[in-house]
């Protein structure tokens, strides 16, 4: 996961700041549709998947519709779909407020779930992200897990990313036992530390919503280790410390 934190940075650090707050994935009230000219059932994204142990051999993400309300905000709306020998074994149906910020695209990973070093990989886990390729918007997250008995989905969140500052969800799989059963995930704000006044670019990062996933009984249940929306740790780091760790 810290490689793939080390790459959001990367691609941030070079864009002008904007602040932006996070939206959340798939809730918005009941807009009024204004019919556009774009065509409906447009693939926006596939992937052949590495098959071995799992019920599908490709995921293709489609976008069904798309629509305004009466003040030019977006809504997108998609499947993201689970195939087997080109036939559906699976298919998640989600919506996306994108405000009108047009632009966004998907990206699936199927090496998600892997510690530090890329050493260990757990290749059930389908990681399908939507955005802009750019700072300060917002990223809709959705991760899956596949194995030979179907498809679930894990959990989903937003993050935001603009110059090396940002939310985010930090995923630490625990790889003692394979296949994997068990791994941890927390909220991580990184946000700029006023409290020292020197010429030294600081960071603050606090870490909320940490969870634990089990997997019993052939899926993948969630447990809330401390209190929800409460951050339960601070941490401070100069700007530079932070990101070579």
């Amino acid at each position: 996961m810290k490689y793939i934190l080390i790459v959001l940075f990367l691609l941030c650090v070079s864009c002008t700041d904007k602040k932006e707050e996070t939206a959340e994935v798939a809730t918005s009230s009941e807009v009024e549709v204004i019919p556009t000219n774009e065509s409906a059932f447009i693939n926006k994204d596939s992937l052949l998947l590495d098959s071995k142990g799992i019920s599908a051999d490709k995921i293709v993400i489609t976008e069904i519709k798309r629509s305004y309300d009466k003040d030019s905000i977006g809504t997108a709306f998609f499947e993201i779909g689970f195939f087997k020998n080109n036939k559906a074994i699976y298919t998640y149906p989600t919506k996306i407020v994108f405000g009108m910020d047009e632009g966004a695209e998907w990206n699936i990973n199927q090496e998600f779930m892997s510690d530090s070093e890329n050493e260990n990989i757990d290749t059930r886990f389908i990681h399908c992200n939507y955005g802009i390729a750019a700072c300060g918007y917002t990223h809709n997250h959705f991760l899956f897990f596949l194995d030979e008995k179907g498809v679930q989905l894990v959990t989903q969140w937003d993050s935001m990313w603009d110059g090396g500052y940002g939310v985010d969800q930090r995923f630490e799989p625990d790889f003692k036992t394979k296949p994997m059963r068990s791994f941890f995930a927390r909220t991580i704000d990184v946000s700029s530390d006023e409290t020292v006044n020197d010429s030294i670019e600081r960071v603050e990062v606090s870490y909320t919503d940490s969870v634990r996933y089990n997997f019993e009984n052939g899926k993948w249940k969630k447990i809330q280790l401390t209190q929800k929306g409460k951050i339960y740790r601070k941490e401070n780091f100069t700007f530079e410390e932070y990101y070579k760790q």
